[in-house]
Protein backbone atom coordinates (compact mmCIF):
# COMPACT_ATOMS: atom_id res chain seq x y z
CA UNK A 1 0.00 0.00 0.00
CA UNK A 2 1.25 3.45 -0.88
CA UNK A 3 1.47 6.17 1.73
CA UNK A 4 -1.43 7.98 0.05
CA UNK A 5 -3.72 4.97 0.53
CA UNK A 6 -2.58 4.44 4.12
CA UNK A 7 -3.19 8.10 4.96
CA UNK A 8 -6.70 8.02 3.48
CA UNK A 9 -7.49 4.83 5.37
CA UNK A 10 -6.42 6.14 8.77
CA UNK A 11 -7.33 9.82 8.42
CA UNK A 12 -10.75 9.41 6.81
CA UNK A 13 -12.06 5.85 6.49
CA UNK A 14 -11.44 4.48 10.00
CA UNK A 15 -12.60 7.61 11.88
CA UNK A 16 -15.76 7.56 9.72
CA UNK A 17 -16.45 3.90 10.57
CA UNK A 18 -15.89 4.50 14.28
CA UNK A 19 -18.12 7.58 14.17
CA UNK A 20 -20.97 5.58 12.64
CA UNK A 21 -20.70 2.64 15.05
CA UNK A 22 -23.10 4.21 17.53
CA UNK A 23 -25.89 4.01 14.94
CA UNK A 24 -25.31 0.34 14.12
CA UNK A 25 -27.56 -2.39 15.52
CA UNK A 26 -25.51 -4.14 18.18
CA UNK A 27 -25.68 -7.62 19.60
CA UNK A 28 -26.99 -7.39 23.17
CA UNK A 29 -24.52 -9.98 24.48
CA UNK A 30 -21.24 -8.96 22.88
CA UNK A 31 -21.83 -5.33 22.01
CA UNK A 32 -20.47 -6.01 18.53
CA UNK A 33 -22.47 -5.29 15.41
CA UNK A 34 -23.97 -8.43 13.92
CA UNK A 35 -22.03 -9.52 10.84
CA UNK A 36 -23.94 -9.25 7.59
CA UNK A 37 -24.06 -12.18 5.24
CA UNK A 38 -22.55 -11.24 1.91
CA UNK A 39 -21.55 -13.02 -1.21
CA UNK A 40 -17.81 -13.67 -1.57
CA UNK A 41 -16.00 -10.84 -3.33
CA UNK A 42 -12.60 -10.68 -4.90
CA UNK A 43 -10.05 -9.30 -2.45
CA UNK A 44 -9.37 -6.01 -4.22
CA UNK A 45 -8.21 -2.90 -2.42
CA UNK A 46 -10.78 -0.12 -2.57
CA UNK A 47 -10.25 3.61 -2.95
CA UNK A 48 -10.97 4.04 0.76
CA UNK A 49 -7.97 1.84 1.63
CA UNK A 50 -10.05 -1.14 2.74
CA UNK A 51 -10.40 -4.62 1.32
CA UNK A 52 -13.88 -6.18 0.99
CA UNK A 53 -15.44 -6.82 4.42
CA UNK A 54 -12.49 -5.16 6.20
CA UNK A 55 -14.95 -2.63 7.64
CA UNK A 56 -16.39 -5.47 9.75
CA UNK A 57 -12.89 -6.23 11.05
CA UNK A 58 -12.47 -2.56 11.95
CA UNK A 59 -15.78 -2.65 13.84
CA UNK A 60 -14.71 -5.71 15.85
CA UNK A 61 -11.28 -4.18 16.49
CA UNK A 62 -12.75 -0.97 17.88
CA UNK A 63 -15.28 -2.82 20.04
CA UNK A 64 -12.41 -4.79 21.58
CA UNK A 65 -9.94 -1.89 21.99
CA UNK A 66 -11.98 1.20 22.75
CA UNK A 67 -11.57 2.66 26.26
CA UNK A 68 -13.61 0.62 28.69
CA UNK A 69 -16.36 2.00 30.90
CA UNK A 70 -15.47 2.81 34.50
CA UNK A 71 -17.76 1.01 36.91
CA UNK A 72 -21.40 1.47 36.03
CA UNK A 73 -20.77 4.69 34.14
CA UNK A 74 -20.45 4.73 30.38
CA UNK A 75 -17.12 6.27 29.46
CA UNK A 76 -17.13 9.19 27.09
CA UNK A 77 -14.49 8.53 24.47
CA UNK A 78 -12.58 11.65 23.54
CA UNK A 79 -11.25 12.43 20.08
CA UNK A 80 -7.71 12.21 21.48
CA UNK A 81 -8.31 8.64 22.63
CA UNK A 82 -9.76 7.71 19.26
CA UNK A 83 -6.79 9.24 17.43
CA UNK A 84 -4.37 7.43 19.76
CA UNK A 85 -5.81 3.98 19.03
CA UNK A 86 -6.01 4.68 15.29
CA UNK A 87 -2.39 5.88 15.26
CA UNK A 88 -1.28 2.68 17.02
CA UNK A 89 -3.01 0.62 14.34
CA UNK A 90 -1.49 2.78 11.59
CA UNK A 91 2.02 2.22 12.95
CA UNK A 92 1.37 -1.52 13.15
CA UNK A 93 0.17 -1.72 9.54
CA UNK A 94 3.10 0.40 8.35
CA UNK A 95 5.45 -2.05 10.03
CA UNK A 96 3.65 -4.95 8.34
CA UNK A 97 4.01 -3.21 4.98
CA UNK A 98 7.76 -2.94 5.61
CA UNK A 99 7.97 -6.66 6.43
CA UNK A 100 6.18 -7.56 3.18
CA UNK A 101 8.50 -5.31 1.15
CA UNK A 102 11.60 -6.79 2.81
CA UNK A 103 10.39 -10.31 2.04
CA UNK A 104 9.77 -9.39 -1.60
CA UNK A 105 13.23 -7.83 -1.92
CA UNK A 106 14.80 -10.91 -0.32
CA UNK A 107 13.16 -13.11 -2.99
CA UNK A 108 14.11 -10.87 -5.93
CA UNK A 109 17.47 -12.62 -6.60
CA UNK A 110 15.69 -15.96 -6.78
CA UNK A 111 13.15 -14.58 -9.27
CA UNK A 112 15.88 -13.15 -11.48
CA UNK A 113 17.75 -16.45 -11.64
CA UNK A 114 14.46 -18.21 -12.36
CA UNK A 115 13.75 -15.81 -15.23
CA UNK A 116 17.25 -16.40 -16.57
CA UNK A 117 16.52 -20.12 -16.79
CA UNK A 118 19.13 -21.15 -14.25
CA UNK A 119 18.72 -24.15 -11.99
CA UNK A 120 16.90 -22.44 -9.14
CA UNK A 121 13.84 -24.65 -8.98
CA UNK A 122 12.15 -24.73 -5.60
CA UNK A 123 11.63 -28.14 -3.93
CA UNK A 124 8.35 -29.77 -4.92
CA UNK A 125 7.81 -27.61 -8.01
CA UNK A 126 7.02 -29.67 -11.08
CA UNK A 127 9.62 -28.97 -13.78
CA UNK A 128 7.10 -29.02 -16.63
CA UNK A 129 4.80 -26.65 -14.78
CA UNK A 130 7.70 -24.33 -14.02
CA UNK A 131 8.79 -24.36 -17.66
CA UNK A 132 5.27 -23.59 -18.86
CA UNK A 133 4.81 -20.75 -16.36
CA UNK A 134 8.23 -19.38 -17.28
CA UNK A 135 7.32 -19.32 -20.98
CA UNK A 136 3.98 -17.60 -20.32
CA UNK A 137 5.21 -15.13 -17.72
CA UNK A 138 6.56 -12.41 -20.05
CA UNK A 139 3.17 -12.08 -21.73
CA UNK A 140 1.12 -11.95 -18.52
CA UNK A 141 3.34 -10.20 -16.01
CA UNK A 142 2.35 -6.66 -15.22
CA UNK A 143 5.00 -4.05 -14.70
CA UNK A 144 5.42 -3.15 -11.07
CA UNK A 145 5.35 0.63 -10.96
CA UNK A 146 6.13 0.81 -7.24
CA UNK A 147 9.76 1.41 -6.32
CA UNK A 148 9.90 -0.88 -3.29
CA UNK A 149 13.27 0.27 -1.86
CA UNK A 150 12.09 3.89 -1.96
CA UNK A 151 8.72 2.98 -0.42
CA UNK A 152 10.56 1.05 2.31
CA UNK A 153 12.63 4.14 3.14
CA UNK A 154 9.51 6.31 3.18
CA UNK A 155 7.73 3.97 5.60
CA UNK A 156 10.81 3.92 7.87
CA UNK A 157 11.03 7.73 7.82
CA UNK A 158 7.35 8.04 8.69
CA UNK A 159 7.72 5.69 11.66
CA UNK A 160 10.64 7.79 12.94
CA UNK A 161 8.67 11.02 12.49
CA UNK A 162 5.57 9.65 14.25
CA UNK A 163 7.60 8.49 17.23
CA UNK A 164 9.61 11.72 17.44
CA UNK A 165 6.61 14.03 17.16
CA UNK A 166 4.39 12.09 19.55
CA UNK A 167 2.67 14.70 21.69
CA UNK A 168 2.75 14.75 25.48
CA UNK A 169 -0.99 14.09 25.47
CA UNK A 170 -0.50 10.94 23.39
CA UNK A 171 2.32 9.79 25.69
CA UNK A 172 0.03 10.30 28.68
CA UNK A 173 -2.66 8.18 27.00
CA UNK A 174 -0.11 5.44 26.33
CA UNK A 175 0.91 5.50 29.99
CA UNK A 176 -2.69 5.13 31.14
CA UNK A 177 -3.71 2.22 28.94
CA UNK A 178 -5.11 -0.80 30.79
CA UNK A 179 -3.99 -4.33 30.01
CA UNK A 180 -6.58 -7.07 29.21
CA UNK A 181 -6.25 -8.40 32.79
CA UNK A 182 -7.30 -4.98 34.10
CA UNK A 183 -3.92 -3.94 35.47
CA UNK A 184 -2.06 -0.82 34.41
CA UNK A 185 1.30 -1.29 32.78
CA UNK A 186 4.34 -0.22 34.72
CA UNK A 187 5.27 3.37 33.83
CA UNK A 188 8.95 2.60 34.25
CA UNK A 189 8.71 -0.14 31.62
CA UNK A 190 6.90 2.17 29.22
CA UNK A 191 9.37 4.98 29.81
CA UNK A 192 12.28 2.73 28.87
CA UNK A 193 10.48 1.12 25.96
CA UNK A 194 11.50 2.01 22.42
CA UNK A 195 9.09 0.13 20.12
CA UNK A 196 10.70 1.45 16.94
CA UNK A 197 14.16 0.34 18.02
CA UNK A 198 12.80 -3.09 19.03
CA UNK A 199 11.13 -3.44 15.63
CA UNK A 200 14.36 -2.59 13.80
CA UNK A 201 16.52 -4.92 15.91
CA UNK A 202 14.13 -7.86 16.03
CA UNK A 203 12.54 -7.68 12.57
CA UNK A 204 14.25 -5.36 10.07
CA UNK A 205 17.87 -6.35 10.72
CA UNK A 206 17.26 -10.14 10.50
CA UNK A 207 15.31 -9.71 7.25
Amino acid sequence: MTTIVIDKKYRETLPDIIGKMSTLAEDSDTGVAKPRKRKPKKAKLGKDGLYPFEDENVTRWWAANKPAAVGDYEKTITSSETKYHISCLRRRETQLQMIIILEILALEPLRRTFDAGEDSQLPGLDSKLASRENSQEPATRKRNKTNLPVLLDVHADRLCIWQTTMSDETKALAESQVLPDGEHTQKSERANADPLRDFCVEIVVPL
